[in-house]
């Protein structure tokens, strides 16, 4: 089903600070606090409405782009070591650098639907109904067990009276590091030769992603993937000329 009458709302508080390279160090750093809603599951080009009714009563809630805090902070350092020294011992030790980024996120929000066509109805995104007295959060929370799926009836020649996107998914913390240096050439002052080592992911920090959220699935409320790569390694040389 495509649909042309979305409505969407975006509302952020943005801040950003920087520091310019001094004494060796620039840093810079960018935040938003933001909350978007809408009554549409997805653009006609990504899927169409997702909505259980057609009109979209009943259908405004957050999107499944809101992302509710982000922060990224990067950074560069140029290591003060050997910066004066000469020979040897500057060529070894002197010119290196770190480099940063640190990307922390909250987690998006997720439909919960039910894979049975109980509502007769081609099981065109049908939801589930809530049960009564019981919460959708968990205690201990883990990809095992991410949210209460006793929460959780299927609806039966009916419309589910569960939410459009009712819980969220895991937040995103990532860091990703490089180590750098520069050797000068000693035949021209305006070449160089730069080494990188660089690992993104560098903490090797699983990066989960939402978990199954479709009712009568044997996996459902478990998380069963991440969304981002194990710890990466990468060496590189550049040579500037």
């Amino acid at each position: 089903m495509q649909h042309y009458g979305a409505n969407l709302s975006y509302n952020a508080l943005q801040v950003r600070y920087e520091r310019r390279m001094a004494k060796g160090v620039s840093a810079t750093a960018a935040y938003a606090f933001s909350h978007t809603i809408d009554d549409t599951g997805e653009t006609t080009n990504n899927g169409g409405c997702l909505c259980q009714l057609p009109t979209r009563v009943n259908e405004r809630a957050n999107s499944v782009y809101d992302q509710r805090q982000n922060l990224v902070v990067s950074f560069v350092w140029e290591l003060p070591l050997a910066k004066s020294g000469k020979g040897a011992a500057s060529l070894l030790i002197g010119g290196w650098a770190v480099e940063g980024i640190v990307a922390v996120a909250s987690g998006s929000p997720f439909d919960v639907l039910q894979s049975f066509d109980g509502q007769n109805n081609d099981g065109l995104w049908e939801r589930p109904n809530l049960v009564s007295g019981r919460q959708l959060s968990v205690a201990n929370q883990d990809p095992a067990n991410w949210f209460n799926t006793g929460a959780f009836a299927g609806s039966i020649y009916q419309y589910g009276n569960s939410p459009r996107n009712p819980l969220v998914g895991a937040t995103t913390k990532n860091l990703n590091l490089s180590l750098r240096k520069n050797f000068k050439m000693p035949y021209s002052e305006a070449q160089s030769l730069e080494f990188r080592v660089e690992a993104f992911n560098a903490f090797n920090t699983p990066q989960f992603s939402n978990p199954d959220s479709s009712l009568g699935d044997g996996s459902f409320g478990r998380v069963t993937s991440t969304k981002n790569d194990n710890r990466l390694l990468q060496l590189a040389l550049k040579y500037y000329f």
